[in-house]
Formats: structure tokens, sequence, C-alpha cells
């Protein structure tokens, strides 16, 4: 009798702690429920690659002038780098000097004087992984310091990243925030003209034309920046000498001394500033700059906000491409709570009704375990802050099931035991003793399949799989360990019927 009431006073307990849970922090609510945005995203891994074999060609030829090596020209390709060089005698050094730079290439000779280098099918692969995997790290901060509760940034499929935000419907600035590649570049102006055709004349390997943000002008600039956005320190924002808006930003220690040097050799000249591959403005050096720059132009004090916070989170590898865009209105959602509860609870009074029929006190007692179920299932589901999709109110549903089952399944053992002439108190002892291994292990698969989709699947598959575990060790708790102390504590009293 000592150990049943202590269970009682333990369940109290419980009890009281889960209902302060569900009541101090509310369940978050997924897209499906609360509305909002999905976007599907795809890397563009071309151009990222095409940027690597341009950083080592720059690379290659820098170190093989190094080294001595009368080397014509070094020149990169969406695929390839070519070298050329001079003597035919120097190609066995070239090529050990080539295979020590770049270790994951195959390199070529497609004729005499030139050598060609591919990155290997391996490096190309782990290239896409290492672009898809600082993608979703990237967006992830982003969507972070917007503000949005409880969004899903994950991968779909091999190359695509698949973005939730419940609750954010502006779809433009969602669009805007997360397809923004945020590559920040400081590059010194060759030449500027509003005429194409008159720079294309003076552009060389080294140099690149670029259009002003407008698109009315056109800036002759170098290939390589002065400074980029992983130089930067943090953004914020900040207002220009005619008090418009403008984003301020700080260099980190290196960079300052690496701008503050290059500024005070450039004095009196232009200074390009390229966000997005477009110049926003190019003002003229006017004297030395160390750690801080500003970034003018027409913006409005929303776009300034926005750009602050995409600096100050990084820039992605490489540019995105939005595959599929879908906003879910929260009417939808509103709808299927509402049609959830209804339905809920027609199931759960015709289940209440046929359980007391079937088992009198003793389904009396099923239904408090199930109600602790459900309970328990509720508050780790805020606890934990996971998030409630129309699939996670399925995978609900099928906990209910689950309980009802393995009590069904104790009690119809209980009567057997009372058929061959057993107590009631040793009947209820040997139906969960010899019951508990199936329970235990229908228990045990379903904890073991819900963390393996919770694993390896995304979006809704992960929500239906996260009230899943939970549930099915409340329902342990709940509709087995517990259900044993209710009809304990009903046999003492004389009240249990089965």
């Amino acid at each position: 009798m000592k150990n049943t009431t202590y269970n009682l006073v333990g369940f109290l307990i419980l009890v009281s702690l889960s209902i302060a849970v569900v009541f101090y922090k509310p369940v978050n609510l997924g897209l499906d429920l609360k509305g909002g945005i999905s976007l599907v995203l795809e890397p563009d891994y071309g151009r990222a690659i095409r940027h690597e074999y341009e950083r080592v060609a720059r690379l290659v030829e820098e170190k093989l002038r190094e080294a001595g090596f009368r080397i014509l020209d070094v020149v990169a390709y969406e695929n390839r780098v070519e070298v050329e060089y001079l003597e035919e005698k120097e190609l066995p050094q070239i090529r050990t000097a080539l295979q020590q730079i770049v270790e994951d290439a195959n390199i070529e000779q497609p004729r005499e004087g030139v050598l060609l280098l591919r990155f290997s099918e391996a490096y190309l692969e782990q290239l896409r992984r290492s672009i898809l995997d600082q993608t979703i790290e990237v967006l992830r901060d982003r969507i972070d310091k917007l503000g949005v509760a409880q969004p899903v940034v994950t991968r779909l499929g091999g190359e695509r990243v698949l973005i939730e935000l419940p609750g954010f419907l502006d779809i433009d600035r969602a669009k805007r925030i997360i397809g923004s590649t945020a590559s920040l570049e400081l590059r010194l102006v060759i030449d500027s003209s509003f005429s194409r055709e008159e720079l294309e004349r003076r552009l060389t390997k080294d140099t690149e034309i670029l259009p002003s943000r407008e698109g009315g002008e056109w800036f002759l600039v170098d290939r390589i920046p002065v400074i980029s956005g992983s130089d930067l320190k943090t953004a914020y924002t900040s207002q220009d000498e005619f008090g418009r808006p403008a984003v301020g930003f700080e260099l980190k220690s290196e960079a300052a001394g690496r701008f503050g040097e290059f500024t005070s050799k450039n004095i009196g000249r232009r200074l390009a500033i390229v966000l997005e591959d477009r110049v926003v403005s190019a003002p003229v050096i006017q004297s030395r700059i160390s750690d801080r720059g500003q970034i003018t132009g027409n913006f409005t004090p929303q776009e300034v906000r926005d750009l602050a916070l995409i600096l100050r989170t990084g820039s992605l590898p490489t540019s995105v491409s939005i595959l599929q865009e879908k906003v879910v209105g929260p009417s939808l959602g509103r709808d299927a709570i509402e049609q959830g509860v209804k339905a809920g609870a027609l199931g759960f009074v015709l289940l209440l009704l046929i359980v007391i029929a079937r088992y009198k006190t003793a389904g009396v007692s099923a239904t408090v375990s199930i109600l602790m179920n459900a309970l328990l299932l509720w508050a780790g589901l805020a606890g934990l802050s996971a998030t409630l999709t129309l699939p996670g109110i399925a995978g609900i549903i099928l906990n209910m099931g689950i309980a009802v089952d393995s009590n069904v399944l104790i009690f119809e053992r209980v009567r057997e035991e009372l058929r061959l002439g057993n107590t009631l108190r040793k009947s209820i002892e040997l139906g969960y003793r010899k019951t508990l291994s199936a329970v235990w292990d229908t228990h045990v698969t379903l904890l073991v399949a819900s963390l393996i989709l919770f694993q390896f699947g995304s979006g809704p598959v992960k929500g239906f799989a996260t009230t899943l575990a939970i549930g099915t060790i409340a329902s342990f708790l709940s509709n087995v360990y517990y259900a044993k102390v209710f009809l304990d504590f009903l046999a003492k009293r004389r009240w249990l019927r089965l």
C-alpha cells in the first residue's frame, strides 16, 4: 500500500509539472498550422566551381613564377586551368610543382607548351557538399537573426535546401534576405563610362566590367578585391552626410592594416563598393582609411536594416536560385486545428465509451492513463521547443491508438488469468509480467523507427517523427507503468471490475 501511495504522489507531481509547462510555454506551430513561407533553393555549383578554378589559377601563377619557371600565362576557364610555358625542358618540374600546389587535380598536355589542370571527381563532389553545408549554415544564421520562431533550414535531397518560415508572410523580403549572396567587395576603379563598349577595349584578364546599381554606368575594376565580405568584423545601420540611410561596417584587424596601406597609396583614385556584382557607389579616396567604412546609395530604411543583417551573417559561398516558393495562409492552419480538435474530441469520447463499456472500472483506469499520456506528450513538445505540424498531429493520433492497444493487451491477459482461477491481485501481476515483453518490444521498435525518421527525414517527416518519439516514451510511462499503479489502487480498494 505504501508503494502505491508513493506512486500516486509521484503521479500528481508529474501531472502538476506537465500542466505548468503547458500553461507557461505554448507549443510552437509549424508552417502548415500557423501559415508562412516555404522555399526550395539550389546553390549555383557551376559558378562556385568556376570561382575555385580562378582562385587556383591565381595561386598557380604566383607559385610558378616564384619558383622561377618561365610561364607565359595562366588562364582559368569554367572547367579547367590552362598553363602556358616557354621551356619544354621545364615540363617535368612544372608537373611536379602543379601536383604539389593542387593535389586533387588531373594534369594533361593537349599540345606542346600547354598543360591543363582539372579537378578530380572526388574533389568536385567534396566541393559541392562543402558549398551546400556552408549555404545551410549561413542561411540558418540569417533566419535566426530575422526573429522567426522555429524555422526549418535543412537539406533536401543531395543538392537543394528547404526553408520553412512559420508565421512570416512577407515573401519579397524573405527572398531578398535569403537569396542575397552578400558578396561585398571593395575594388579599385580603373575607369568608368556610360558605354560598355568603350571599356571593353581596355579589358584584360586582371580586370572586370561591372554595372552600377541603377544600371546606367559601367566600371572597369580590378578583378581581385582589396576587401571582401570575409574581412568584415560587423555591419550596422548608419546615415551618410546628407542624413540618408546607409550601412556602416568595421574590418577585422588584419584587413584593416591591409586596407589602410592600400588607401594611402591610392589617394585621389576611386574605390568601387561592389555588392552582388553591382557597383553601389564609387567614392574618391580622400585620405587613409583603416578599419571603418560606409556603404551609401539610394537605400530605403528597410533595405539598410536587411543589408546590415546579411553582411553580419556573412556571404553565401555562391549565388542561389529559388526553385519553388509557397505562401501558406494562416486561415488554412486555423481550419486544420479546428477540425483536428473536433475530430480528436469526438474520437476520444467514443473511445471512452467503448473502453468503459468493455472493461468497466478498468476502462476508467485506462482512460486516465490515456489522458496522462496526452498531457505528457504535449508537455514534452512544449518543453523541448518542438514544432507541431499536421503530420505531427497524425503522430499523436497514432500514439493514442498504441496507448489503447497496450491497455487492451494487458486487460485481456489479466482476464485469462482470472479464468484460470487466480485471485485478482495475482492475475494483475501475472498479466503484466506475461505481456510486458511484447509491450516493451512494441515501444522500443516505435522509438527506433521514429529516431531513424527524424535523422534521415525532412520537414513534415521530422514533425511526425518528433511527436511519435515523445509519445512513445510518454505512452510507456503512463499506459504501462502508471496503468498498473491505478489497477493496484482499485484492486486494493475493491473497486476494480474487469
